[in-house]
């Protein structure tokens, strides 16, 4: 064979690679490059190449016939893009859309004179709250759940190695080597050459980070599904009708209730306030009607004996008796005859029960927590009735046999109303405390607990938020079991597993006392059922409501807290971060400082103002107002009035030094070591992987990303350094 021969069947089978290579490009099409311009520019080396290996051919006058040349790709591709409709079509089109929306448009105004104004105002907010929720919610996810699909399937029906299918850069013909989707083949040899190396560990460090990419999404996907649903199950054991329920009916049994301060004043109270609201205009309801009294109201005494207080010998002569404060072995549980005296027959048949001491399991009650001590749930118990007559006879019968006297301690009215058009119990206790030097502390407290909790179709969504969390939490345990049998006793060094941990065993906790106060509420409610004329305590069901409210507050807390952990990835949260680590020294030590302020002005005003005003009764009001104090909430008159000169230096003294030089101080070693943080900061690896997610995130809605830098020193050591690495 001659040379001549040899080179042109060279070239006839160059020219056929050539076909089945650009048939190749038509079916990847561009969307398969990272690039169209790369996929173009490949196309028109492969078209210029055919073209030359034509000239050759033809050249030749041996291949004419056997081998037509075929149209070019770049051809058919301007062939097709300009088949379409005419130009003015455009004008048919918006024609089309005028028409649709006048006809709408004339039919909505006849159905708005056909329903009448308010049909028509609630059908219109219908009608755009569905347009929004379909534009903003429904259509999107039905688009990203179709482009996940279609992701997952594409990615099934590519080549397991990536490497084959992806053009590193334009197709070229250096040499004697043809480059074609990042392989190499001798155009002599159809032996073809793995890429380079740097190119193959290029290729591993992207796939290494674009599983981390995809791993954080899913991290934060179902850290915010396990929030939205704490979220839910937290609201959905609130009910905003409780606050205005509670409101009302404080405001309607606590007039007055700050006037009392003798035993006087307690029965002149119990006459006119509590009489004139437990029993409404209508029977069996309490102030305006709307709430149900459930069972009877009763009025609990707990009292101290008299030999409680031991008298010193150099003073018998001088004092008869002493009375002491309560305690739990202090409290007198003894029976009693008409003005607690012991010599009456407290057996017989005509001993009225006031006098007689009932015990806590009797009472159906519980310790209660007071302003000045923790009472037992027994006491001496008298019950108003179901009307206000025998009310007010039984007060009288007190009030003129001395029930209350220097021995009582504290005084408890308790009782509980339901009201149905908010489906609520609201159990009330109103305390009347004093200490042995006759000073009251009156308060009342007031908690609405929901027993009936499935009355509605919105609880329906509430128990699915409640099933889906505890999926979620159950997944979390699975994950912390795997990381713990990992890391073994290590896995407890990690402040961010504690705070999981945290959340699982409170979690587990807040069902445990969910499942108890579903059974305190049912059997409070059909022991009602069977003793409507007496007081049913709901006190135990009232305190597992409210612990259950306090773990979910903390569950809300810890996953809120948790939340920063994921804010981390931030830059500006995480060089936020760092601060608070490099300036936690100062930043303890200002903090013992405030506190030791706070406590300081606590206890003086207490001291000073607790003999007198409500809000300095006790150390924890006092506090409570300095906190107060520090957010603007506070009554300056009540201070002024009492002590002009002394309480205008406390208040004026506390909030110089306290709101003036220390917290200005505090926020100024923040700021310092905020800049310091700047000089040295240096961005981490996650935070790559962050702009990496947020790239392929904004390249899938199409637009287009731009990472915002984080200033840092120009010429700080660390950054030369780098720099002369590089």
């Amino acid at each position: 064979m001659s040379e001549k021969q040899r080179r042109s069947d060279n070239n006839r089978y160059l020219y056929m690679q050539l076909q089945h290579v650009e048939k190749e490009l038509e079916i990847l099409g561009p969307h398969k490059f990272q690039k169209p311009q790369s996929y173009n520019q490949a196309v028109r080396q492969v078209q210029h190449m055919k073209s030359l290996l034509e000239t050759q051919i033809f050249a030749s006058g041996s291949s004419s016939e056997r081998y037509s040349p075929t149209p070019s790709l770049s051809g058919d591709i301007k062939k097709s893009s300009s088949k379409g409709l005419p130009w003015w079509f455009v004008f048919i089109g918006w024609a089309l859309i005028a028409i649709t929306s006048g006809v709408s448009g004339f039919f909505t105004m006849l159905y708005g004179l056909h329903y009448g104004k308010e049909s028509s105002i609630k059908w219109l907010i219908t009608m755009g709250i569905s347009f929004f929720e379909s534009l903003f919610i429904t259509q999107p996810l039905k688009v990203l759940g179709f482009a996940a699909f279609f992701a997952l399937v594409l990615k099934k029906v590519e080549p397991e190695d990536e490497d084959e299918a992806a053009i590193e850069g334009p197709l070229t013909c250096p040499g004697d080597k043809l480059i074609i989707f990042g392989a190499r083949r001798d155009s002599n040899s159809n032996i073809y050459q793995p890429p380079p190396p740097t190119d193959i560990e290029r290729m591993k460090k992207n796939y290494i980070r674009e599983q981390k990419v995809f791993a954080l999404i899913r991290e934060i996907l179902a850290y915010l599904g396990f929030l939205w649903m704490l979220l839910l199950v937290a609201y959905g054991q609130r009910d905003p009708n409780s606050y205005y329920l509670n409101k009302h009916l404080q405001s309607s049994f606590s007039n007055g209730l700050q006037d009392v301060n003798s035993y006087q004043g307690f029965f002149t109270w119990a006459n006119t306030t509590l009489i004139s609201n437990l029993y409404g205009s209508y029977p069996g309801f309490v102030t305006d009607g709307n709430s149900k009294l459930v069972g009877s109201a009763r009025i609990r005494q707990v009292r101290v004996r008299k030999d409680t207080c031991p008298i010193a010998k150099m003073l018998r002569h001088s004092l008869k008796e002493c009375h002491s404060a309560y305690s739990l072995d202090a409290e007198d549980m003894a029976d009693y005859g008409e003005h607690w005296n012991l010599t009456v027959d407290t057996n017989s048949s005509y001993s009225n029960p006031a006098w007689n001491y009932q015990s806590q399991s009797a009472l159906r009650g519980h310790p209660i927590w007071g302003k000045l001590a923790m009472y037992r749930g027994g006491g001496y118990v008298v019950y108003l009735g179901n009307d206000a007559k025998n009310a007010s006879r039984v007060i009288q019968y007190l009030h003129r046999n001395i029930w209350l006297d220097t021995y009582t301690r504290a005084v408890f009215v308790e009782f509980t109303v339901y009201n149905a058009n908010v489906n609520l119990f609201c159990i009330i206790r109103i305390s009347f405390e004093t200490n042995a030097l006759g000073v009251f502390f009156t308060h009342s407290e007031l908690q609405s607990v929901r027993l009936y909790p499935y009355t509605d179709g919105l609880h329906i969504f509430v128990v699915a938020a409640e099933v889906i969390y505890f999926l979620f939490i159950i997944y979390y345990m699975v994950l912390q079991a795997k990381q713990m049998k990992t890391l073994k006793w290590s896995y407890f060094r990690s402040k961010w597993n504690l705070v999981e941990l945290a959340i699982i065993i409170i979690s587990w906790c807040a069902l445990s006392v969910f499942v108890k106060r579903t059974i305190l509420g049912a059997r409070d409610i059909h022991y009602y059922q069977e003793h409507k004329d007496e007081c049913v305590s709901f006190d135990e069901t009232a305190t597992a409501d409210a612990v259950l409210g306090y773990l979910i507050a903390f569950l809300v807390l810890l996953s809120t807290v948790k939340l920063w952990h994921l804010l981390r990835l931030n830059p500006k949260l995480n060089m936020i971060t760092s601060t608070l680590q490099r300036a936690w020294g100062d930043i303890s030590g200002f903090i013992t400082v405030i506190l030791v302020m706070f406590l300081a002005y606590s206890i003086a005003t207490n001291l000073i103002f607790g003999w007198k005003l409500y809000s300095y009764k006790t150390l924890l009001d006092s506090a409570t107002t300095m906190v107060s104090l520090q957010l603007g909430i506070f009554n300056y008159e009540e201070v002024l009035d009492y002590n002009p000169i002394l309480g205008s230096f406390l208040i004026g003294s506390c909030i110089i030094f306290m709101t003036f030089v220390v917290l200005n101080l505090f926020i100024s070693v923040i700021l310092v070591a905020f800049s310091e943080e700047q000089k040295h900061y240096q961005a981490s690896e996650e935070e790559e992987i962050v702009d990496l997610m947020l790239m392929k995130v904004c390249s899938f809605f199409g637009v287009k990303y731009k990472k915002e830098e984080v200033p840092a020193a120009e010429n700080s050591p660390k950054d030369q350094s780098s720099d002369q690495s590089k």
